[in-house]
């Protein structure tokens, strides 16, 4: 019941933010390489995938921020080269910070707590598990003084570490989860230039 009521509230929320001109919504690409090995030789060493983030400005520059992405890869198992697919998701909540360097580019910086997932479905079997870990990043906003729409580049790294997936006849597996992350975004300003 406590859940249902969550969304309406970050609604009223959003709602409210909007409304002060303190919020904005952004769509990414995001490059991501994995950071853990044994992943990277099953299921490649990237992994390209939507992103979608906002933030809600509190003071000055100071942001409340937050992210959301997932991705799946097809791969081979190790011994065997039977399909196997992994999944990773994560979400992100922080504290960035917008600074104005000229009337066109702002850069941020922001860092915080990452909530991830890691699910792989192999061999007729699917392990999982979840994980609380921390996301770093910074890069440039292009955000001319008196528009609304801007562009973005950031650098950033996610990471956590799940010890205890358990993994049938072979015993307890670890994975670590995230990995350096490269993002491209375009979003819409709703709260005005500082």
């Amino acid at each position: 019941m406590k859940k249902l009521l969550i969304v309406p509230a970050l609604l009223v929320f959003a709602a409210t933010a909007a409304a002060e001109n303190r919020f904005f919504l952004a769509a990414g690409a995001n490059f991501l390489r994995p950071a853990d090995a044994a992943y990277r030789g099953i299921y490649g060493s990237q992994a390209i995938f939507p992103e979608l983030s906002t933030a809600i400005r509190l003071v000055g520059g100071l942001c409340l921020t937050g992210s959301l992405g997932k991705f799946s890869r097809t791969g081979a198992t190790p011994d065997l080269g039977l399909e196997t697919l992994g999944k990773q998701s994560y979400l992100t909540a922080g504290l960035g910070y917008i600074l104005r360097v000229s009337r066109l580019v702002c850069l941020e910086a922001g860092g915080g707590a990452a909530f991830m997932s890691f699910q792989e479905d192999a061999l007729g079997t699917s392990i999982e598990g979840k994980r609380s870990g921390l996301m770093a990043e910074g890069g440039l906003l292009i955000i001319p003084e008196d528009d609304r729409v801007f562009m973005g580049v950031k650098v950033g790294y996610l990471t956590a570490r799940v010890d205890d997936l358990d993994a049938g006849l072979e015993g307890p597996q670890s994975i670590r989860l995230g990995g350096l992350r490269v993002t491209v975004s375009v979003g819409i300003q709703l709260f005005g230039s500082d």
